[in-house]
């Protein structure tokens, strides 16, 4: 007895999300070991495009594969070391570490990046048709948190004191922060919320701009307050937690 097509639809789909993965993941990697890169410029290549396999959420008849995925790629991550016995996830450890995670022998960035991304997988297949809630708040963390972060030591004149915050933030990192956030929630809501919504909920104009607003608002605010080791974490669990509770309250959950 065969896989039903709902069944191959899925398999194809998350063999394209491996391979484009591993790819976004590897390139980098080699690219820091023949030194045409620098570690950190491998380290945001993989930032910036490794997460991305989550935009197949929405169009799975099976949820529970993004899932697996994500949970494999957050202990592989776990798993990456400088005494790993992996020698793959030794080089990859190697290649985009920072010197604190060194220091604690694993990488603590791009794992609590992939924790997130595997808890908001998980809590939505239980809400398939909502996925664009946490996408937005994932692509939030992985592009306007580095471009607020480039904006804030560059241009960043305004500085904004809290006590419990590693580093120093400025009016000017935060300010972008929204901006970025504001454009990519735009973009995730209509997308999938009207062109190709795949499984997702249909969205009205208005209820675009009210959720986009709403969570690039909040993870500015999220992002302002949080410690800088755990802002991976804190800014996208966050603010889609905070989001599905304005959604729900104003009915359009």
């Amino acid at each position: 007895m065969g896989l039903s097509p709902e069944w191959q639809s899925d398999l194809l789909i998350m063999l394209g999300t491996l391979v484009y993965s591993l790819l976004s993941i590897l390139i980098p990697k080699i690219l820091k070991e023949k030194n045409k890169i620098s570690k950190f410029i491998a380290r945001k290549i993989v930032h910036g495009f490794s997460g991305l396999g989550i935009l197949v959420a929405p169009y799975l008849n099976f949820p529970i594969l993004a899932f697996l995925f994500a949970a494999l790629m957050t202990i592989l991550v776990r798993l990456s070391g400088e005494k790993s016995k992996a020698k793959p996830l030794q080089e990859l450890f190697n290649a985009i570490s920072e010197e604190e995670e060194i220091k604690l022998g694993y990488l603590q960035g791009p794992y609590s990046y992939c924790l997130a991304i595997s808890i908001l997988v998980f809590v939505f297949m239980f809400f398939p048709d909502k996925y664009y809630i946490p996408i937005s708040a994932i692509l939030t963390m992985m592009y306007a948190d580095t471009f607020a972060a480039f904006i804030g030591k560059r241009y960043g004149k305004h500085h904004i004191s809290i006590p419990w915050v590693g580093n120093k933030r400025t009016f000017e990192g935060s300010a972008s922060f929204f901006i970025v956030s504001l454009s990519i929630s735009l973009f995730v809501f209509f997308f999938f919320g009207q062109f190709l919504p795949g499984n997702s909920m249909i969205l009205t104009v208005g209820q675009v701009f009210l959720l986009s607003f709403s969570l690039s608002f909040v993870s500015t605010l999220l992002e302002l307050c949080s410690p800088s080791k755990y802002d991976d974490i804190i800014v996208p669990l966050g603010s889609t937690l905070i989001i599905s509770l304005i959604a729900i309250a104003l009915k359009i959950w």
